[in-house]
């Protein structure tokens, strides 16, 4: 393979996609080294333990290689179900020397020149570094860890070149993102951040209150963010706490919303007057798996006829709209269940939702947009 044209080598790199099939093919001279670096280091992984984040911090020390990240992903996991562990799980002092660790590699991406993309997964587990196996962590502990590493992220966002961020099972305490508000000169075009739902949460915590704002981690208002996710994949997600209200993106083209809770009476601070506040940019509208909230069984339902009535004559620079019918539900909130299904809706409030549904697609259609 060493005598082979650098064309057909040059092929086969861009085939290669395991990393330790790279690093072979990088070891064995000169040439295939040069080559293939660029290919092997523009994505950096780096796994929840001591010993990856070291070698990462080696990476980003060595100019020649630093110069070629464009992506760092955190601790991806592969079909993998996100569950929280007991409570009396014991990690402390193996986790706080993880955090550490995690925390000096975190710091260290601003010193990536050529940085686009930053993916954080979070699991509640991490890899012990005498052992080698997999550790527990403390609900605390893993919430503290979050909460460092997301510093991290934010204070070297002020001095990178980072345009997409994307978190995965994030908790959104009521409190302690502060250092978000201090972003003031946002690089990023696009955010994804994808929550744990609130049954998740309230079965730890024994609270149904503990879930933080869906704004926690979006920036300030700045003329750059052009798209923006908000999920919760396992579950319901909403919070008292959230206030939208001092957003606004006079860029923003795309928001995609996956089982969000929306507020029973509209206010600007909910998720539905922040949707309206964009109407002059917003281009794409996603919704999944979304509900309408209601007090209790004796109140009238704010029908999602009602939304997409308003929307229809509001959003008008929409070009596209991705919604399934039937997939737009109402949810109570029951002090020991949590959010469950409003099982008292009349068939003519579903017929009327989906008519409406039905008319602001084809008003979308009539432009000769996209409608899903």
């Amino acid at each position: 393979m060493r005598d082979l044209p650098i064309e057909l080598v040059s092929a086969v790199v861009q085939d290669v996609s395991a990393t330790v099939d790279l690093l072979h093919l990088r070891s064995l001279n000169r040439s295939y080294r040069e080559l293939v670096t660029p290919h092997a280091f523009s994505k950096l992984h780096i796994k929840n333990s001591i010993q990856s984040a070291q070698n990462c911090c080696q990476i980003i020390g060595a100019a020649s290689l630093a110069i070629h990240v464009r992506e760092v992903v955190y601790d991806s996991r592969d079909n993998e179900h996100f569950r929280l562990p007991p409570d009396d799980v014991d990690s402390a002092d193996a986790g706080s020397e993880l955090e550490e660790a995690l925390t000096h590699a975190f710091c260290g991406i601003t010193a990536l020149p050529e940085i686009e993309s930053v993916v954080l997964n979070f699991w509640p587990s991490f890899l012990c570094q005498e052992s080698g196996r997999e550790v527990c962590e403390n609900p605390f502990w893993f919430i503290n860890r979050q909460l460092t590493l997301l510093h991290a992220i934010y204070h070297g966002m002020k001095t990178s070149r980072l345009t997409t961020l994307s978190f995965n099972n994030v908790i959104l305490p009521s409190t302690g993102y502060d250092f978000v508000s201090s972003l003031m000169d946002s690089p990023l075009s696009h955010i994804s951040v994808s929550v744990v739902a609130n049954a998740e949460v309230s079965a730890w915590s024994a609270s149904n209150n503990i879930n933080g704002s869906l704004g926690a981690l979006l920036p300030p208002s700045n003329p750059t963010l052009k798209s923006i996710v908000l999920r919760s994949p396992q579950g319901a997600y909403h919070s008292l706490a959230t206030r939208l209200s001092s957003f606004y993106y006079p860029s923003l083209e795309s928001l995609v919303l996956e089982n969000i809770i929306f507020d029973h009476t509209p206010s600007f601070d909910g998720v539905e007057e922040f949707v309206i506040r964009h109407k002059d940019t917003l281009q794409r509208l996603e919704l999944q798996s979304c509900a309408c909230y209601v007090p209790d069984p004796a109140t009238n339902v704010r029908q999602w006829s009602t939304i997409w009535q308003r929307w229809a004559a509001e959003l008008t620079s929409l070009t596209e709209f991705v919604v399934n019918d039937g997939d737009h539900r109402y949810v109570l909130f029951d002090t020991d269940r949590g959010y469950i299904p409003h099982r008292e809706i009349s068939t003519l409030v579903y017929e009327d939702d989906s008519s409406s549904l039905q008319a602001f697609k084809a008003n979308i259609a009539a432009g000769q947009v996209a409608v899903v």
